[in-house]
Parts: structure tokens; C-alpha cells; sequence
């Protein structure tokens, strides 16, 4: 199991494809599994390498928080193991925040930047509506609840449910368990 260690975490990562590289930057509390629609896709005619980063799926869960450029250091040190000296670097949601910060900080190694479903952060970003953040921040919801109630602000009105349970299935696998 490809591990790098990066400022005190082990970050999980692997690769699959051919080609020029893309790093895949996953979102908030989302493994790099969650890529499963589209890397086959871009595994085609790129060399993808995707990681969990810290804090989700095989990667450590060092004490939180964790900064966005702590994140972005991990990419780094992601295409460092994989020996990869200059990318296309695609985030979507956090990982879009975390894609941007790499390409700030290692322009040289940033082919391209994709951004999905993204802020630039920063006191002048556009904040997500109140109603949205009180979801996000709600106490004395179940998970299935509190994921019931996400949905509509993930998913497009148009994705199949089948689609959805698919993603919240591969997603369940990875969530703690509640004895610990």
C-alpha cells in the first residue's frame, strides 16, 4: 500500500493509467474512492494519482484542524512519492481550496488546474446561505438524517437515486463505526 509521510500523518495515494499526470484532490470527509466514476474515465489517457487526505480513509487522523495548506503540502508530498515533477491538479469542493493553494505555492509543478464545485476561500469568498451551514453545523441529527437532508445541496435534482445510494454506499464503508 503506497504511504508518504508528510508533517507527522501517513497519507495513503496510488495511481492507475498512463500518460501525462493528474492529481485527484477529493473533498471534505470523502476518500479518494469516491473518484470511482470518473477516474476509470481519465485513467484512459492520463496517469492518475489520487490520495485520501488526512483525517478520511487510509490516511492518519492526526489532531484536527487542519489547514488548507497543511492539505496542500500533503498533495506535494503525494506526487513526490509518485515521482511526479509536474501535474494537472483537479479538486473539487475542498479539495478545489486545496488544489488552489498547491498551484499558489508550486506553480512549476501545476500543468493545469481543474476546480469542481469550488471557493477560492478567503474573507471575500461567497459563504454558503445560512440555511446550508445550519445543516452542515446541526446537532441531534441521526447520520441518516443529517445525509437525508445534504443531499439536495450534492447531488443535482436530475442524478438517480440508484446513483446516490451507490455514492452513500461506497462512502458508508469508510465512515468510523460508533462503538469507536
Amino acid at each position: 500500500m503506497p504511504i508518504v509521510e508528510n508533517q507527522g500523518a501517513r497519507i495513503y495515494w496510488d495511481e492507475q493509467g498512463q500518460g501525462q499526470p493528474i492529481l485527484l484532490i477529493m473533498g471534505l470527509g470523502y476518500t479518494s474512492a469516491l473518484w470511482h466514476r470518473t477516474r476509470p474515465v481519465l485513467a484512459q489517457r492520463y496517469r492518475t494519482v489520487a490520495f485520501d487526505n488526512r483525517g478520511v480513509g487510509l490516511s492518519d487522523v492526526p489532531p484536527a484542524p487542519y489547514s488548507i495548506a497543511t492539505m496542500a503540502a500533503d498533495a506535494a508530498a503525494v506526487l513526490d512519492a509518485a515521482g511526479v515533477a509536474r501535474a494537472h491538479v483537479f479538486g473539487i469542493s475542498m479539495g478545489g481550496m486545496i488544489a488552489q493553494e498547491f498551484a499558489l505555492r508550486h506553480p512549476t509543478r501545476t500543468r493545469s488546474l481543474i476546480l469542481g464545485c469550488t471557493s477560492p476561500g478567503g474573507p471575500s469568498a461567497l459563504r454558503a446561505e445560512s440555511h446550508v451551514t445550519d445543516i452542515l453545523v446541526a446537532r441531534g441529527m441521526t447520520l441518516e438524517q443529517a445525509r437525508e437532508v445534504i443531499l439536495p445541496y450534492i447531488y443535482d435534482v436530475a442524478t438517480p437515486r440508484e446513483k446516490i445510494e451507490e455514492d452513500i454506499s461506497l462512502r458508508r464503508r469508510w465512515l468510523p463505526s460508533p462503538e469507536g
